[in-house]
């Protein structure tokens, strides 16, 4: 049986003499490994993650038992019903009516909010504005609007550290080439771009795998760039995979010759 091309782009990244083909690999085609294991990186911390939805309604609950008094007034009018978007909504608001939800996600009329989740569920508004009195129906609610948003919350999450990674590419990337210029272990830039693409392989799986569990081990730095922080550990392991795979990529390179 044959091994799947991406599988032993895996395997070689963590084998220093295949950065001698990881190299000559196009920068384009190393952005995509690099798209391919952050998603697998994703599913991995996704399934690790599923445990804690199940308690996130008691926790949600037990968070709210701390409110000794929590109790949403004021009032609120109306012109006209607000449908987002105008077709075919997915929100309607409407606290002047009655309403029945049909086709759309959520529902606000004049006494209730209804949604739709795996089934369609309905809590009143009186409920929602006294928080402490209604911990069970109130968590249960937010539990289930924060599930709903999950995967979007992801997407973004993954667009986001991956903008990270190519910042980090682009950074140690550019500093290894400047480094090796010094010397006559050169490479060109594009090369070293795609040893630091898959140098990130480990630190991919470490780094989000962690986050569904405990990043402290990683020790946090101050730094951050779009709300993702960067870790000590996982650079310094980042910097010793290229500076192997920069090393194997000159090995190899005598052998053939």
């Amino acid at each position: 049986m044959q091994i799947p091309d991406f599988i032993k782009e895996v395997i070689w990244a963590f084998y220093p003499p295949r950065y001698r083909q990881l190299a000559d690999k196009p920068f384009r085609k190393s952005l995509g490994y690099l798209s391919k294991v952050l998603l697998i990186a994703f599913i991995l911390a996704g399934l690790i993650y599923v445990p804690k939805l199940f308690l996130m309604k008691d926790t949600m609950e037990e968070e709210f038992s701390k409110f000794t008094a929590f109790k949403l007034d004021g009032d609120v009018t109306q012109s006209d019903k607000i449908t987002v978007p105008k077709h075919n909504p997915w929100l309607v608001i409407d606290l002047n009516s009655n309403l029945t939800l049909t086709k759309e996600i959520f529902v606000i009329d004049k006494e209730n909010v209804q949604y739709r989740f795996l089934n369609t569920k309905k809590i009143p508004r009186e409920q929602l504005k006294d928080f402490s009195a209604n911990k069970a129906r109130v968590s249960g609610f937010l539990t289930t609007v924060l599930v709903m948003l999950l995967p979007g919350i992801a997407i973004l999450l993954y667009i986001r550290m991956w903008l990270k990674y190519l910042l980090l590419i682009l950074i140690f990337g550019t500093l290894f080439f400047i480094i090796m210029e010094l010397s006559r272990f050169r490479l060109r830039w594009v090369q070293m771009l795609s040893i630091a693409a898959h140098s990130l392989t480990g630190v991919i799986f470490i780094e989000v795998i962690s986050s569904a569990l405990t990043t402290t081990y990683l020790i946090p730095t101050n730094l951050r760039f779009l709300g993702i922080s960067f870790y000590a550990v996982t650079t310094a392991i980042f910097a010793f995979l290229m500076v192997m795979g920069i090393m194997g990529y000159h090995i190899e390179d005598r052998r053939r010759r």
